[in-house]
Order: structure tokens, then C-alpha cells, then sequence
């Protein structure tokens, strides 16, 4: 019922580093200068993730999520990733269920990646400069290698408080938020809301 995106299954064993790249540092309101342009902030986010896995010996999906959830939600805005691959979906939910699935769905989301992720692998990420997306947003283009293959990436982010924020992900011309929605979609007109958490609750047993 809950399948997992196409875009994510072909370079299966690579993509995990690709996104998981958007984690970033704490910044606060007045850190964030001029010249901390998205594609500075996501280099120096690449530099803390690997920090974070490198030589560690417990590759376990769940662990080493619970290890990188705080990291990462320190710059990945998981409530914009989700209302977005939630679409009309999210209006359906009261503010303890978006709440809910915010957590959830960024919990599938972390795992998919850790799941597959070899922290000792080598990461090489090639960032291109940030075009304007409009309203403030912007999108970083990249390419990025890992165990001998290579995919183009573009980071969608947008400015917050503490910084750049990651909102959605585009591989290989794919958005993963517009992936997820039609699967949500799908789930949603047959079983309301509350088949939407189910689903995300039993793809996370």
C-alpha cells in the first residue's frame, strides 16, 4: 500500500548521502550573514554529517537515525517537506495530526537514507551556484558521487530564522515531496487522514 518512490530506487545504495548532505549546524538569527550563500551552508553542512558518521561502527538504520534526527533538524524544514508531499492532504488534518505526520514522515524519511548509507563510504558533492526560485527561495544544483556512481541533485531551500532550510529535494529532474503525494493521495481518498498515519506508522514498524 505504501510503496516507496521510484526516484529513490535507482542509484538506491548512493542517494542516502545525496540527502542526507542538507544537514547543516545550528545557526541563529544574526549568524546568517551575506556571504552564507545555500551552496557555502550546504558544504559546511556536508562537513558536519560526515563529522557525525565517519569510523562509526553501528551502521543500524534506527540508531544511526536517532543519531543524525538532531543534526538534521537543525536545517531540514521536515514540516514544509511534508505539508508539501502531503499537497491538499494537509488541509485534512488538525493540528495534533499534522503535527503527527510531520513526525512520522520525517522518520521514513531518515531511515530510507541511513538504511542504505555506509558511513565510511566516500562522499563527493559538487555544488553549483544557487539559482532564485522566487519569493525568497532558492534552488543549488549538484552532482554527487558515492561507491562509483554519480546523479544530479538540485536543494530547495528556503530562508528561516537559523538559516537556510532544505524543503524539498529534486533528483535526477524528480521532486521527492511531489513522489511522495501521489502516494499519499492515493491512500488518502480511500482511507481519509487516518489511513495516511496508519500507513506511515506501519512502514516504520
Amino acid at each position: 500500500m505504501f510503496r516507496k518512490p521510484h526516484v529513490l530506487a535507482a542509484p538506491v545504495a548512493f542517494l542516502p548521502a545525496v540527502a542526507l548532505v542538507c544537514t547543516l549546524s545550528a545557526w541563529n538569527a544574526t549568524a546568517v550573514a551575506a556571504a552564507d550563500s545555500p551552496e557555502v551552508t550546504l558544504k559546511r553542512g556536508l562537513t558536519e554529517l560526515l563529522t557525525a558518521v565517519k569510523g562509526r561502527n553501528n551502521s543500524n538504520p534506527v540508531e544511526l537515525a536517532k543519531r543524525l534526527r538532531p543534526i538534521l533538524e537543525r536545517f531540514f524544514n521536515f514540516e514544509s517537506l511534508t505539508r508539501r508531499a502531503l499537497g491538499p492532504g494537509w488541509k485534512d488534518l488538525n493540528p495534533e495530526q499534522q503535527k503527527k505526520v510531520t513526525q512520522l514522515f520525517s522518520e521514513i524519511i531518515i531511515r530510507s537514507y541511513t538504511s542504505r548509507f555506509d558511513p565510511n563510504s566516500e562522499v563527493d558533492v559538487q555544488f553549483i551556484r544557487s539559482v532564485d526560485m522566487g519569493n525568497g527561495r532558492k534552488e543549488v544544483p549538484a552532482v554527487a558521487r558515492y561507491q562509483g556512481n554519480a546523479v544530479s541533485v538540485a536543494y530547495r531551500v528556503e530562508p528561516g530564522p537559523e538559516g537556510w532550510r532544505v524543503y524539498d529535494v529534486v533528483i535526477e529532474g524528480v521532486s521527492m515531496a511531489s513522489n511522495y503525494r501521489s502516494q499519499f493521495d492515493s491512500i488518502r481518498q480511500k482511507g481519509g487522514p487516518d489511513a495516511v498515519i496508519r500507513a506511515m506508522e506501519d512502514k516504520l514498524k
